[in-house]
C-alpha cells in the first residue's frame, strides 16, 4: 500500500517535470524578411561582451606566428575592452550573387583558379566598400527601410553570440569544418602548398550561404567564407580609446574594417577577434557583406 502512495504522488511531481522541459524558457524573435529581396534578418538582442583577444589567444598565436608577424598582423586586436551594445537586426547570411544583382544586373564575381564565384547562392563578391554602402542605400530607398553595414562592434558581438572563445564554436580550431568554410582539406588537394586546417569542408573556393551550422544567434557564416566589410574606419589603436556603449569607429583613415576571415585562410585568420583592413574602393574574390536592418524593432 506504501509504496502504491508513492507512485501516486509521484505522478504530479512528474508531469510537472515533463512540462517544464516541453515548454521553452524563452521564443527567440521570428526572423524579419525583407520584401525586396526575400533577405532574411535575426534579432541580435542588446548586451555587454568582452571584444579583442584573450591572453590565452595572444600566447598561442605567438607561438604559431612568431612575435614579429603577431605584432605586424594580430596586435591591434587588443587590448581587450568592455563594449554595450544595443539590440538590432542582423542578416542571417552574407548577401548573395543573386540578392546583389537586383541592384546590378551585370555584376561579376569571376571566378577563383577557374572555379566560379558567380551562382546565385554563393556569397557576392569583387564588391569594394563603396558598393556596399551603394546597395545599402538602394534597397533602404526600395523598402522605405533603413539598411547598412554594422559597425565593427555590432559584427564581433554578432559573432561571438555569447561566446568567451576564440571561435563561437569553442577554441578548437578543426572543428572549423562544422561551421565554417575556410582553407581545408579539399583546398589543400588542389593547392598542396596551402597552410590548411585538418577537416574537410568539402568547399573548394567560396560555399553557398547557409551551408554550415550557424552560431547561437542564428547567424550563418560569420567565420569564413568571405570577408564582410563593417561600417567603420579602421583605426591601429582604436581598442584604447574606444567608448564603451555603441562605438562608431574612428573619425576618418585610410582603410575600412573588415571582419570574419574567408574560405581561402588558415586557422590564425579564422576567429572571432580577428580584423582586417582594406580601402574602401578595394575589391577582392574575398571581399562581401552583410546588412544590419536599423530602424525595425523586434
Amino acid at each position: 500500500m506504501k509504496k502504491t502512495v508513492l507512485q501516486i504522488s509521484f505522478l504530479p511531481f512528474l508531469w510537472l517535470c515533463l512540462m517544464l522541459v516541453a515548454v521553452p524558457t524563452a521564443s527567440a524573435e521570428p526572423a524579419f524578411i525583407d520584401p525586396v529581396t526575400a533577405m532574411e534578418f535575426v534579432w541580435v538582442p542588446s548586451g555587454t561582451y568582452q571584444m579583442g583577444q584573450t591572453k590565452s589567444e595572444k600566447e598561442d598565436l605567438i607561438k604559431v606566428m612568431g612575435r614579429d608577424k603577431y605584432e605586424k598582423y594580430c596586435a591591434e586586436e587588443l587590448p581587450r575592452h568592455q563594449v554595450i551594445v544595443d539590440g538590432f537586426w542582423m542578416g542571417q547570411y552574407e548577401v548573395t550573387n543573386a540578392q546583389y544583382r537586383q541592384f546590378k544586373l551585370a555584376h561579376d564575381s569571376k571566378s577563383y583558379a577557374g572555379h566560379s564565384l558567380n551562382s546565385n547562392k554563393q556569397p557576392v563578391v569583387e564588391v569594394s566598400w563603396e558598393d556596399a554602402v551603394a546597395y545599402a542605400q538602394w534597397l533602404s530607398a526600395k523598402s522605405k527601410r533603413k539598411f547598412r553595414l554594422p559597425t565593427e562592434v555590432e559584427w564581433e558581438y554578432a559573432c561571438r553570440a555569447g561566446t568567451t572563445t576564440v571561435r563561437y564554436w569553442g577554441d578548437d580550431e578543426n572543428l572549423a569544418c562544422r561551421h565554417a568554410n575556410v582553407a581545408d582539406q579539399t583546398a589543400k588537394q588542389e593547392w598542396p602548398k596551402w597552410r590548411a586546417h585538418d577537416c574537410d569542408d568539402g568547399f573548394i573556393v567560396t560555399a553557398p550561404v547557409g551551408s554550415f551550422q550557424p552560431n547561437d544567434f542564428g547567424l550563418y557564416d560569420m567565420l569564413g567564407n568571405v570577408w564582410e566589410w563593417c561600417s567603420d574606419w579602421y583605426g591601429e589603436n582604436y581598442y584604447k580609446e574606444s567608448p564603451e556603449k555603441n562605438p562608431q569607429g574612428v573619425d576618418s583613415g585610410t582603410y575600412r574594417v573588415a571582419r570574419g576571415s574567408c574560405w581561402d585562410n588558415p586557422s590564425r585568420f579564422v576567429r572571432s577577434a580577428s580584423r582586417n583592413r582594406r580601402r574602401p574602393d578595394n575589391r577582392g574574390y574575398a571581399l562581401g557583406f552583410r546588412l544590419v536592418a536599423s530602424n525595425v524593432s523586434p
